[in-house]
């Protein structure tokens, strides 16, 4: 765990802001792809990317004070700091703001989302590479051998823990593969998208068990509900799909 990596001219360069930067770039990368191969144009990429990093961002800053108590820096640069984030916050402000900016270009909304699906196991393994390099978002106390401390996380711990940041990043890998072959399944627009929701969801429903959230109701965490909703959309837009009649040529 190194939360910094160098520093410049006396500025500290933090691991997380440094994978974050290249996950933006990754995204770029695969959606100039994405464009190319459908006959889009590119240069709509970086616009969409830029208004949707701002957007998650917020997003996630915001929903990240509500719950955690954290956000109202003293300083500009405080913003900008990438500690307390949540998935969840950032995960609909960003998503929204994707499909607005489509809307927007009409382009397919479904087809464009199924392009975009693979890439988003991938991001979300990058962010929680982040999360763990800069000691954040571990889980509980544990006794099992694969246990680690954060002795300079945020917040520090000198006990055991749940590496629950690379439970997740091991997690991503077999949904990425799934995605890469469904792709090619000839399933109707949006299909591999929501199948992305309820694997998702299931993932981090599961994973919440050896996080540090408190149960707000029926034993569960408030992420979790959110998962469970997650899961719900991709179920339920699938099962619609499913047994939607095509429509007339």
């Amino acid at each position: 765990m190194h939360p910094i990596l160098f520093h410049i001219a006396g500025h500290a360069v933090e691991a997380n802001g440094v994978i974050y930067f290249l996950a933006i770039l990754v995204a770029w990368w695969h959606t100039v792809k994405a464009a190319r191969r459908n006959g889009w144009d590119p240069h709509d990429v970086l616009p969409g990317v830029i208004l949707t990093v701002i957007a998650a961002y917020l997003g996630a800053r915001l929903h990240g004070a509500l719950i955690h108590g954290v956000g109202s820096p003293d300083s500009p640069r405080g913003l900008l700091r990438m500690h307390g984030l949540s998935f969840f916050g950032g995960l609909a402000t960003g998503s929204l703001t994707v499909l607005g900016y489509l809307r927007w270009k009409r382009l397919p909304l479904g087809a464009a989302a199924d392009e975009l699906a693979p890439v988003v196991p991938v991001l979300y393994g990058m962010f929680r590479l982040g999360c763990f390099l800069n000691g954040d978002d571990y889980g509980r106390a544990t006794a099992l051998p694969w246990g680690m401390r954060f002795p300079e996380g945020s917040p520090p711990t000198l006990q055991h823990v749940h590496p629950t940041q690379l439970y997740e990043m091991l997690l991503m890998v077999p949904i990425f593969v799934w995605l890469l072959k469904r792709r090619r399944a000839g399933l109707p627009a949006g299909a591999l998208m929501l199948e992305l929701c309820l694997l998702m969801g299931a993932e981090r429903f599961v994973v919440e068990f050896w996080r540090l959230g408190e149960p707000v109701a029926a034993g569960l965490t408030s992420a979790q509900w959110l998962a469970v909703l997650l899961t719900l959309i991709g179920l339920a837009g699938r099962t619609y799909l499913a047994f939607r009649r095509p429509l007339p040529a």
